[in-house]
């Protein structure tokens, strides 16, 4: 028996859309991603599913990703497989904007490639997580599937073979994810998005990447917050997200730096540089969602570690 773990993701990042990821943990050390339990070799694969978030997900476990991960991960490797006994622990909600769909992709690929001996490469690996997310989301894009299968904030190298690069971050930084308890269809999310931009909105939308990336690296706070503005996503789905206006501005009052949407949404996060604040935005976020049970906050740092096995098998259920 052997269990395995992938963290959450924050697709974007506001002002990389698709092209910048994180991946986050909660500080109280809880886990915030999907567990994979791979408990031994069957007759038949099955699947047994758990967790707080169960209730979101398909009935029929022949509907899961991790089942169709596993035929997706058989196929690459052109031969038949052992069948294998398996339970997923959903930790994340589904429709999340944290990279729900991402994180069990990425937890079902990294185990079974991990149990079967590590045929696929580290490169191969990945591509075949972003192709398994491209048929959830009708995108082929690696700012989940990446961060949750490494860790990190990372840039996304769509058009090199690297496929993305690590970035600096500012340690003392906090990020405040609050999931409001509401579902948001990444691909509804998609469908209202511009179909083109026009030449002047492309020349600011890669200035305010560069300047936050030139920031990042030059170690230059205020630069990094100046430069945070989700000038793709943001203006299209402002309607699925109504309250985004008002919560940042209850919390910038407070001099907190940056507030927008996780992925496609609902979750928002909150870029806080002290604990302070990350305290004020958590209270905050609590008490505007406190009503919905599905709803969740977490004070988070950056997840270095990514994909993983465990060192034993998780007590949380």
């Amino acid at each position: 028996m052997k269990s395995y773990y992938a963290p959450a993701s924050t697709g974007n990042f506001s002002v990389g859309f698709d092209l910048l990821g994180a991946a986050f943990a909660p500080v109280n050390g809880e886990l915030l991603g999907d567990e994979l339990v791979i408990e031994g070799e069957a007759a038949e694969l099955t699947l047994r599913l758990s967790g707080r978030y169960l209730h979101q997900l398909p009935g029929d476990v022949t509907d899961n990703l991790v089942v169709s991960c596993f035929y997706a991960f058989e196929k690459k490797l052109g031969k038949t497989l052992p069948r294998l006994s398996l339970h997923l622990k959903k930790h994340l909600p589904v429709g999340s904007g944290l990279g729900s769909s991402a994180c069990s992709i990425v937890v079902a690929c990294y185990a079974f490639n991990d149990y079967f001996g590590k045929p696929l490469s580290d490169y191969e690996l990945l591509q075949l997580t972003a192709e398994c997310e491209g048929g959830v989301s009708g995108a082929v894009h690696y700012d989940n599937v990446a961060p949750s299968m490494v860790g990190g904030l990372l840039l996304m190298l769509p058009e090199s073979p690297l496929l993305y690069r690590p970035l600096p971050w500012f340690s003392h930084w906090k990020v405040v994810l609050c999931y409001p308890g509401t579902v948001l269809s990444t691909k509804a999310a998609r469908e209202v998005l511009p179909k083109e931009l026009s030449l002047k909105h492309s020349i600011v939308f890669a200035g305010n990447l560069a300047r936050f990336v030139s920031a990042l690296y030059a170690k230059d706070e205020t630069e990094a917050f100046a430069s945070l503005h989700d000038l793709v996503a943001e203006p299209a789905r402002l309607p699925l997200i109504p309250q985004l206006s008002a919560i940042r501005s209850a919390l910038m009052a407070q001099g907190i730096g940056h507030v927008g949407i996780s992925g496609a949404g609902p979750t928002l996060f909150a870029v806080c540089q002290n604990d302070e604040q990350a305290e004020f935005a958590a209270a905050y976020f609590q008490q505007h969602y406190e009503k919905n049970q599905d709803a969740m906050t977490h004070i988070c740092t950056l997840e270095q570690q990514g994909a993983r096995v465990l060192s034993n098998q998780s007590v949380q259920d």
